[in-house]
């Protein structure tokens, strides 16, 4: 081999040199925060693939979010640290067994309980349930542990004729209430759902009003439940259906790190207008009021302390 002139020896050297400091000025990208999110259609994927898309060029975050079956399977992820952030319904997270070890990082969005029906199966209140068939949701949905508590509360589920409960995925429980082989379908989400917006355009539908079971379920359950309404229209109603609202929160472990935490505060905060689909209609949270209101789980330390220097 041809030794090296000289120059050739400090040309390389120099090379090597500004290779080293280039390779250490540029950090190596720092792993993704899993996000458990939830079914194919539904709006926890929708907000997880919106805040992804909006961090998707910061140096601070960078977030991979992951479908699941709602917010009971992501709250079991984030126990076994299979995800490190969750999206859950207050209910859901409250009654976890692992809810000690759970802060929130803020509250999202409302989600509104949704009883859909079809028009011609005379189906017009919680009562004429009894001895239908009908799915709660998911086995790891939010949903189906919220159904399961109107039910219970109501009465129907110890009365004489109890609805026959199956839990079915939504895009499964949609399919089988257009084959009729259901009569109801519990869903947990925002409003218009694509998919039962979709079911509209093929076969009349109604959604009931849940709210008679929301005195049962404040009694039952403080704090978590509210009375709300899904506006006119949505889903071809002709008039406002009152419904039962449930708090959406964005979740970690108390020992996420501090640094993650503001720059998930930061991103709720600045980047909200893009993180609310184009057709949500009814409440959306993500302003200043809602995000800290996350009780009766407490903000991470680190985001009550960033929203505090971001809002005073």
């Amino acid at each position: 081999m041809t030794a090296l002139t000289r120059r050739e020896a400090l040309t390389w050297a120099l090379l090597a040199g500004s290779t080293a400091v280039l390779s250490g000025c540029v950090p190596a990208a720092a792993p993704p925060l899993v996000l458990g999110c939830g079914e194919a259609g539904g709006s926890y994927l929708q907000f997880g693939e919106l805040l992804a898309d909006a961090t998707s060029s910061s140096t601070r975050l960078r977030i991979s979010p992951l479908p699941t079956e709602g917010s009971v399977d992501n709250l079991a992820l984030l126990a076994a640290r299979r995800v490190d952030l969750a999206l859950s319904l207050v209910d859901s997270a409250v009654a976890a067994d692992s809810a000690a070890d759970v802060v929130a990082i803020g509250r999202v969005y409302q989600n509104y309980l949704q009883c859909v029906v079809r028009a011609d199966g005379g189906i017009r209140s919680l009562d004429d349930l009894a001895g239908r068939t009908v799915s709660l949701g998911a086995p790891g949905s939010g949903a189906a542990a919220t159904a399961r508590r109107v039910l219970e509360v109501s009465g129907l589920a110890g009365s004489a004729t109890p609805p026959r409960v199956v839990e079915r995925t939504f895009r499964d429980a949609v399919d089988d209430l257009e084959a009729g082989s259901i009569d109801a379908l519990f869903w947990s989400g925002g409003v218009p759902t694509p998919q039962i917006a979709d079911l509209a355009t093929r076969v009349p539908i109604a959604v009931i009003d849940t709210t008679p079971a929301l005195d049962g379920l404040a009694r039952a359950y403080p704090e978590v439940y509210a009375a709300t309404t899904i506006p006119a229209g949505v889903y071809d109603a002709p008039r406002a259906v009152p419904t039962i609202g449930v708090a959406n929160l964005l979740l970690a472990r108390s020992d996420l790190a501090d640094d993650l935490v503001r720059a998930l505060v930061d991103a709720l905060i600045d980047d909200a207008p893009a993180l609310v689909p184009a057709d949500a209609l009814g409440i959306q949270y993500l302003t200043p009021a809602s995000l800290i209101d996350t009780a009766p789980l407490a903000l991470h330390p680190s985001a009550e302390r960033r929203y505090r220097e971001r809002y005073g």
